[in-house]
């Protein structure tokens, strides 16, 4: 059986707030987005790769790096790294209670 990748349920939810409140736009909202999806649990953390983020938004790896860059800078998210064999591997988490 043959699956087309582009038919499976997968989706990204743009909520209200991301917009109205953060003032998020562009690939600043879809990442955040994406982001959230994650990790809108408060247990749960974003830890796909920067080649899935620029996937989702017809990005680079360098344009999403500069979209987590203005996340974090703008306090909206929080990166974590952690080492294991010698690979780093970075997480990331909105921060859910952020003044809203």
């Amino acid at each position: 059986m043959i699956v087309d990748r582009y038919t499976k349920e997968r989706y990204i939810v743009v909520q209200e707030f991301m917009v109205r409140d953060l003032h998020l736009k562009g690939n600043d909202l879809l990442v955040y987005a994406i982001i959230y999806g994650f990790s809108q649990d408060g247990e749960q953390a974003f830890s796909g790769s920067l080649g899935y983020l620029a996937e989702w938004t017809s990005s680079t790896k360098q344009g999403i790096m500069k979209n987590l860059n203005n996340l974090i800078e703008r306090n909206l998210i929080k990166k974590t790294e952690e080492n294991k064999n010698g690979v780093r591997n970075c997480k990331y988490t909105t921060n859910i209670d952020n003044g809203m």
